[in-house]
């Protein structure tokens, strides 16, 4: 499996951000090697990024005018700092689907610096992400679904958000439908359910 995980995004506060992320996935990987070495498996891993995603997860439906909006937890969800640090983009926004392609991720970058083998990427990956799973998990209204991750060897991560049909559909649609890029549209392979922090 190759790795295709190259920044396009050259900015000395990114740069930072980024460093930040990166200290975090090697603090998770290297936390999982100690627990190895006593015997012990990465569940726990797994049980403390998930709180932290729950925590993200209260913290923003607290910060919303409506917590059970699908459309206002579209709009919000991915429009902080993390933008920048993962390339987002938003390639479908409508009443009922948000859909974010990662370009970068930070996390994969540090465990290749560490050396690491490509075929622990998807496994470190799933920790990482059942921060995003947990906060889903927070809102009802929300589905969440990862379809395909750089890890994994695609070129993206695609992050698929549906909504359950809890609440009544907007009248309008809250954002526009952009055209995917073409590599990864084409590198995202079937859905997976794993779960950051973002990652």
């Amino acid at each position: 499996m190759e790795i295709h995980n190259t920044p396009h995004l050259n900015d000395e506060h990114v740069f930072g951000l980024r460093e930040i992320s990166e200290r975090r996935a090697a603090t998770i990987s290297n936390m999982v090697d100690a627990a190895k070495k006593r015997g012990l498996d990465d569940d726990f891993a797994f049980e403390a990024v998930a709180a932290y995603g729950t925590d993200n997860g209260i913290d923003m439906r607290k910060s919303m005018a409506d917590p059970d909006s699908f459309t206002e937890f579209a709009d919000d969800f991915g429009t902080d700092h993390n933008r920048e640090i993962y390339e987002m983009e938003r390639v479908k926004q409508t009443d009922d689907e948000l859909v974010i392609d990662f370009h970068y991720c930070p996390y994969v970058a540090a465990w290749l610096k560490q050396g690491r083998p490509v075929e622990e990427m998807p496994r470190l990956c799933d920790i990482a992400m059942a921060g995003d799973h947990a906060l889903a998990d927070e809102f009802p209204q929300v589905q969440f679904e990862l379809e395909g991750t750089i890890a994994q060897g695609n070129s993206v991560c695609r992050l698929h958000f549906r909504r359950t049909g809890t609440e009544q559909p907007q009248e309008s649609v809250s954002g526009s439908v952009d055209a995917a890029p073409t590599a990864g549209a084409d590198s995202v392979t079937d859905p997976q359910g794993a779960g950051e922090e973002p990652a």
